[in-house]
């Protein structure tokens, strides 16, 4: 009997997300006849949105198309950050019954686990049997569930080779530039402002790492930046895109005028952000002049700053999403991955709500700083990069 298998991407694109979908297309052949994919996750207004990706599965060498597509970042099948209602729900069961299809694998991180559950109890009340996979990925590498998440080793190259070569630029600038600051993605979670230091050695940037696990004291914070000022010369500070005060609430909150996404989150990417309103605290306090860097998206598109090490991961996420098939039975099931990074299944339902900060020990609280402890977590994870001069 013909079995078709169902795909769909969610969130954020990394530059490594169309590596799961090839490691889903090239082992979908031992188990599946049909591969659709589903543009633009569950966005879709029709019921005419699929693609047939059946000509991608391979069981046999790796075609040209596939070895392209494992390179290529963004989400080839499109990507949503809808939320997501019955309607959705309805319309991609429909969508799978006309198929003849039991079987979806979503390739994202926590608002897709969240959708993907949801599928799957919807379609429980609606007496129809499917198999739900989550294959996990997220460059915030906050994934309850998920040791390292696939995405984060190449967000994280990223934001290291950014502060070792921008700091070579800043060094030449010392004379008529006091301050950087660069601000990096992450929302709720430092995972990728703490990888900042995986290439730092003595005297280099950063100086400064703001995280929002550890809340941030304004007063303590200027003084640390006039005392390094007035020592080096130059600061360099890495801040996470969203920071905790000590009172509980956003720091520079009331600075931030950007929307709000669909699930009422303030996007603060599309706001002045907080590595401005530091800039301006900065200049309006201690006098010196402060340049402020945003690479924003740049941070998880860029095919150039690709982890090998993490595109091995993606690749075998999508892998061990189609043999979950194999045991997920009626529950939704999300890909784990632990310590020894060796792939496991797990309920979605305990892990949809949850996140993932940065443990204790990766923290310097009192010196604004992250821990030789990160960086032998870390550090494998970003690949061979070569030194410079």
């Amino acid at each position: 009997m013909s079995r078709s298998l169902f795909v769909l991407q969610g969130g954020g694109p990394t530059a490594v997300i169309n590596a799961t979908l090839v490691g889903v297309a090239e082992h979908a052949s031992c188990h599946f006849d049909h591969l659709f994919g589903l543009p633009h996750s569950f966005e879709g207004e029709d019921e005419k949105g699929v693609l047939d990706l059946t000509d991608l599965m391979k069981n046999g060498p790796r075609t040209d198309a596939l070895d392209k597509l494992l390179r290529t970042p963004g989400s080839v099948l499109g990507s949503s950050r809808k939320k997501v209602e019955e309607q959705d729900l309805e319309r991609v069961l429909n969508l799978m019954q006309k198929a003849g299809s039991d079987a979806l694998i979503g390739i994202g991180g926590n608002g897709t686990m969240v959708a993907l559950n949801m599928l799957s109890e919807y379609a429980k009340t609606k007496s129809q049997d499917i198999q739900v996979i989550g294959a996990p990925k997220t460059v915030d590498n906050d994934l309850p569930g998920v040791h390292v998440a696939p995405g984060y080793g190449s967000a994280a190259r990223f934001i290291a080779m950014a502060v070792r070569d921008y700091d070579r630029d800043f060094r030449a600038m010392s004379t008529f530039d006091d301050v950087t600051i660069l601000e990096t993605m992450g929302r709720n979670t430092g995972w990728i402002a703490a990888a900042s230091i995986l290439l730092k050695e003595d005297g280099s940037a950063p100086d400064i790492v703001l995280l929002p696990e550890n809340p941030f004291d304004e007063k303590t914070f200027l003084q640390e930046v006039h005392a390094q000022h007035q020592e080096k010369g130059r600061v360099f500070i890495v801040v996470n895109e969203m920071l905790n005060s000590l009172d509980g609430g956003l720091v520079g909150e009331k600075f931030q005028d950007g929307p709000v996404d669909s699930l009422g989150r303030k996007m603060y990417s599309l706001s002045l952000g907080t590595g401005n309103y530091l800039t301006h605290r900065i200049w309006n306090e201690l006098g010196l002049q402060t340049r402020c860097l945003r690479p924003g998206s740049l941070g998880r598109a860029l095919s150039c700053c690709v982890s090998e090490p993490d595109r091995e991961l993606a690749f075998g996420a999508g892998k061990a999403a189609v043999e979950a098939f194999e045991n997920s039975g009626d529950q939704a099931q999300m890909v784990t991955i632990d310590e020894k990074l060796e792939f496991g299944t797990q309920n979605i339902h305990p892990l949809v709500n949850g996140s993932r900060p940065l443990p204790e020990k990766y923290l310097l609280r009192e010196t604004f700083g992250v821990s030789d402890q990160f960086v032998e977590y870390a550090k494998p994870l970003i690949g061979h990069i070569s030194p410079l001069y």
